[in-house]
């Protein structure tokens, strides 16, 4: 029997000309067994007017629901609310600006079975407000990004990301047991990601099954550190915050012994760094570069923050900013 696959889409104020698209290339999907799944975030009664016309429009093939939050809970709330509220075999997260290849759930569902994963993900491709492309690959605007799969990757994905939300696809049964998602820690996608491989296999498909849209609107894709802007911002809300997160992950009855271990791996390492940034001097220098074995581009980054003058710092993040480090 077809497994059923889920689309859950959290709308707030969408540009209707891209919502349009959107909703045109989940229309368009091959993937026979589908259901949609909307709630809009918008708490705006006109807004919720103008989606709900559009959806009853242009969603023909396969049915949905469209409800509304009374108050505005943020993304990652809104999407803790259609994960609970759900049914069907996997979840399909969908974002409001992207066009989804026509074969993009087929193919997912394909692979994750293949697999016998608990979360399948894609590459995608990057195109702007006149949908022009401006990225065969995410990888080309993300350096860091590396696509990783497999068994075993829950402390790679303890302090790194390579899993667009709008790519993936979760268990239904995995996503509802990583219920309450940590709001205050991670966003949704980096949360399943991180149960997923905790409890799994994660599977990949190599190719571009999106067409992931960057505009003025949205430009949390392709910045990076984008609310950062010295060396105090990034202790507070890079180092202290990654500190916090790794505390709270310890206290969660969902991880292994091993996985708490490599939790408290990196509780040290986070630790180290906290330390040369709140007393920048040569004793604590010298522990930095004896952590580059366990990533070498990210202490040179930090140690480049640390030690160069203010204007220095201040210019390297603007560079950050526009994505052109």
């Amino acid at each position: 029997m077809m497994k059923k696959v889920t689309i859950l889409l959290a709308v707030y104020k969408p540009d209707m000309i891209f919502f349009e698209k959107l909703l045109r290339s989940l229309n368009d999907q091959t993937y026979a067994n589908l259901f949609l799944n909307i709630r809009d975030d918008s708490a705006d009664d006109s807004q919720y007017v103008k989606i709900s016309k559009l959806v009853n429009e242009l969603i023909t093939n396969f049915e949905f629901q469209i409800l509304k939050n009374e108050h505005n809970l943020g993304s990652n709330k809104t999407f803790e609310q259609l994960t609970l509220e759900s049914n069907g075999d996997y979840f399909a997260y969908c974002d409001q600006d992207d066009i989804w290849n026509k074969d993009k759930l087929a193919k997912l569902v394909k692979k994750i079975e293949e697999e016998n994963a608990e979360m399948c993900y894609s590459d995608l491709s990057v195109i702007n407000q006149d949908d022009f492309q401006i990225a065969a690959s995410f990888t080309e605007l993300k350096k860091r990004v590396v696509h990783v799969y497999g068994d075993d990757l829950f402390d790679y994905f303890l302090r790194r990301s390579s899993v667009t939300g709008c790519t993936m696809m979760v268990k239904a049964t995995v996503a509802k047991k990583a219920l309450p998602f940590p709001t205050e820690f991670m966003v949704h996608d980096q949360w399943l990601t991180l149960y997923s491989a905790a409890i799994g296999k994660i599977a990949y498909v190599a190719e571009p099954l999106i067409r992931y849209r960057i505009y003025e609107g949205n430009q949390i894709g392709a910045a990076i550190l984008p609310d950062i802007n010295s060396k105090a911002e990034y202790l507070q809300r890079r180092l202290l915050k990654e500190r916090d997160k790794f505390l709270f992950l310890r206290k969660n009855d969902a991880f292994n012994p091993k996985q708490i271990e490599q939790i408290n791996s990196n509780i040290e390492f986070i630790e180290t760094r906290i330390q040369f940034f709140e007393q920048t001097n040569f004793n604590h220098s010298i522990k930095m570069f004896k952590e580059m074995k366990k990533d070498k581009q990210l202490i040179l980054l930090e140690v480049f923050i640390g030690i160069m003058p203010k204007i220095i710092v201040k210019k390297l993040f603007d560079k950050l900013h526009n994505n052109k480090g």
